[in-house]
């Protein structure tokens, strides 16, 4: 088959895996906000995100993505398939990428393999299926590293300075994007190549200037960051990571963890085996032997660095965001099973073993339908058909109302802000404002006295925070639900899967006059 004939079957593949169910799962609440944030425009972005709160900025992600999905849906509409397709189309670049890349590297054979592992990975059609940054990121990175990859051969001045512009524009996507850049600038100094040293650090002096109009903002993200819900990682943190590689980054099922753990462990302890096995029979200088490096590096140090430096810094190991070395990942899996000098039956076995993991993390994906992303669109359409003049909606927190305004536009509802300075207080009152969404300060403001009040919550939220009252009872007046069981009675509840609506009636004397204190 010809290379153009099966870099189009691979890309229908793909695609064709990226538009399943795409509509079908509601968006959870990053998805709500990035639609519900774009669509205020430049202006209000920019002050809901660099307006400063106690010295810091409201919020910590550039604009460039939410600058794109704001024209993207002036062009295209909001609905969930909409404004998840802008992701879709981006993650099917991807793939060709993950191609183009194999095929400069290690040739055809390995770039047919790579670019199907790339096309079918539930890991990676997740987030191409997602309305925020990580489909837009992966792209940016890998075409970064690609044109990293040619300047080393060309040494054409074009190529350094192309690297460098990219490498900006990645960091206008995610500044997490910096972990990968690092790890990339650090090939020359691992190979003692000065010449190419150089020549990065010139790349790099592009991409400072191309990112400086918004580095200068910088200090101020870096103390929101600080406040942010993110643990300090332990070493299970990189298996778990590994895991998202070859399967989905979601809570599955515990009778797959073990299969999956296994099957991640098996692949890097294969692909670092057989690359030593190839290193010593390779050239020196050979293409091959430095794009093995190369592969090597880059889908397991931006890992490495994230966990060291959310270990010894600042906690900002976020799976999601290695998701461009998990498509260089794809490349080395690629390698392993075209040119590995693996046996037959051991590569039919180990690709069989992936392609079950990767048949359930792709189910597993298309039909989740509990946190984060339970039936919101069932939910509002219920209480559309429910609520009556005088009622009040009222939401636990931000995490079940941004979904829930998207879906209800014209369903009235508030929410009560969350514990201040705790992990999960991450939606500034700048940010707020700009989406025109003000949290109330406790669920008795927001109920405001009201007759009947349906309240929406997360089992599993509620207990969070009930948790976190216990540990500090000036926090009382942030357990909305224990309050509301105090003033109020409780008629029902009715059940979403994860997603609970509870409806109280009754208030008594003291509820009208209620404040928070």
């Amino acid at each position: 088959m010809r290379p153009w004939a099966a870099l189009g079957l691979l890309l229908l593949a793909a695609l064709g895996l990226r538009l399943v169910n795409l509509g079908g799962r509601t968006l959870w609440y990053d998805e709500a906000f990035a639609v519900l944030f774009a669509e205020q425009g430049l202006d209000a972005m920019r002050a809901g995100t660099l307006e400063q709160v106690d010295g810091s900025a409201a919020d910590v992600h550039p604009l460039l993505y939410y600058a794109t999905l704001h024209g993207w849906m002036r062009v295209f509409g909001q609905s969930a398939a909409a404004v998840r397709l802008y992701s879709v189309l981006v993650g099917v670049l991807s793939v060709a990428l993950v191609y183009g890349l194999a095929r400069d590297w290690f040739g055809e054979s390995t770039a047919r393999a790579a670019g199907l592992i790339a096309a079918v990975a539930p890991f990676h059609v997740q987030y191409s299926q997602e309305t925020r940054m990580y489909a837009l990121l992966s792209l940016a990175l890998l075409l970064t590293t690609w044109v990293y990859w040619r300047a080393w051969q060309g040494w054409k001045p074009a190529w350094w300075i192309a690297f460098g512009i990219l490498a900006g524009i990645s960091m206008h996507v995610q500044q997490l994007a910096a972990l990968y850049l690092l790890a990339l600038g650090l090939l020359p100094v691992a190979l003692r190549d000065g010449r190419r040293l150089a020549r990065t650090a010139g790349g790099a002096g592009v991409a400072l200037a191309v990112y400086l109009p918004w580095m200068v903002n910088l200090p101020e993200q870096m103390g929101k960051l600080r406040q942010y819900w993110v643990a300090r990682p332990n070493v299970l943190h990189l298996w778990l990571a590994l895991r998202s590689f070859v399967s989905v980054n979601l809570d599955f099922s515990p009778a797959w963890w073990l299969p999956t753990f296994l099957l991640a462990a098996v692949l890097v302890v294969l692909l670092l085996y057989q690359a030593r096995r190839a290193w010593r029979t390779l050239a020196p200088g050979s293409r091959e032997r430095a794009a093995l490096g190369w592969a090597l590096w880059l889908a397991l140090a931006p890992m490495l660095l994230m966990w060291l430096v959310s270990y010894l810094v600042q906690p900002v190991f976020l799976p999601r965001a290695l998701l461009p070395s998990a498509l260089v990942f794809y490349v080395g899996m690629g390698w392993l099973f075209a040119r590995g000098g693996m046996p037959r039956p051991i590569v039919a076995v180990v690709a069989g073993a992936w392609a079950v993991v990767a048949a359930f993390g792709l189910v597993t994906h298309y039909t989740w339908d509990t946190f984060p992303n339970p039936p919101f669109d069932r939910a509002v359409q219920y209480l559309e058909e429910t609520v009556a003049e005088g009622d009040a909606v009222v939401h636990g927190n931000k995490i079940t109302a941004l979904p829930m305004v998207y879906y209800g536009r014209d369903l009235p509802q508030r929410y009560v802000r969350d514990i201040p300075g705790s992990g999960s207080d991450t939606l500034a009152l700048p940010t707020q404002r700009a989406l025109g969404l003000l949290a109330d300060e406790c669920v008795a403001e927001a109920a405001g006295g009201a007759p009947r009040i349906w309240y929406v919550a997360f089992d599993r939220l509620e207990d969070e925070r009930a948790a976190l009252v216990a540990d500090d009872p000036q926090n009382e007046q942030y357990d909305s639900l224990r309050w509301l069981r105090q003033h109020y009675a409780e008629q029902d509840a009715f059940r979403f899967n994860d997603l609970v609506i509870y409806l109280f009636t009754g208030p008594d004397a003291q509820a009208a006059e209620a404040t928070c204190e």
